[in-house]
């Protein structure tokens, strides 16, 4: 289920589309396969993200080689999700009235500002968790069209927010 027909589609819209690409992490040998990122989350991204995905998830290679997904999404206004990682945070977005917060582990905040580059509007803002474990950081960004945001993650390829 992808959730398309629950997004508006009227001319007031004001969803902000983007592509969340994340690498690709089950791993396997033989019959059995194992994805560390599912099992800390506790269920497959692609279902996670579903609610806001407006197409299929899309599997190409990253700037630095290793495959990633690209999920197609659409962020009506006021609306976000958070994808809980435990002990080291989440990662969240949502729909800021058009801007789009992005909430990562502290760890990564001072990173993705500067990927950020000229779309950072305010941020890094640090805060706590929703469950209120770990520290994170929010950025707030005006998408535009065709912009990319990535963080490289080595041999594991990239997270990347890229606006269409």
């Amino acid at each position: 289920m992808n959730g398309a027909a629950a997004l508006p589609t009227t001319a007031d819209d004001r969803s902000i589309r983007f592509h969340m690409v994340l690498p690709v992490t089950r791993l396997g040998v033989g019959i059995w396969s194992f994805d560390p990122i599912e099992q800390l989350v506790g269920a497959p991204v692609a279902e996670l993200l579903g609610p806001l995905m407006t197409g299929p998830v899309e599997r190409r290679p990253s700037a630095t080689g290793p495959a990633v997904d690209a999920y197609p999404l659409a962020l009506p206004g006021g609306e976000g999700l958070a994808i809980p990682l435990g002990q080291f945070g989440e990662i969240g977005l949502k729909n800021d009235c058009g801007l789009l917060a992005l909430t990562v582990p502290a760890a990564w905040g001072a990173r993705l500002a500067g990927r950020l580059g000229a779309a950072l509007v305010r941020g890094p803002v640090r805060g706590l968790s929703l469950d209120g474990t770990a520290e994170v950081v929010t950025c707030w960004a005006r998408l535009r069209g065709g912009m990319r945001a990535a963080l490289p993650l080595g041999a594991f390829g990239e997270l990347a927010i890229v606006a269409d």
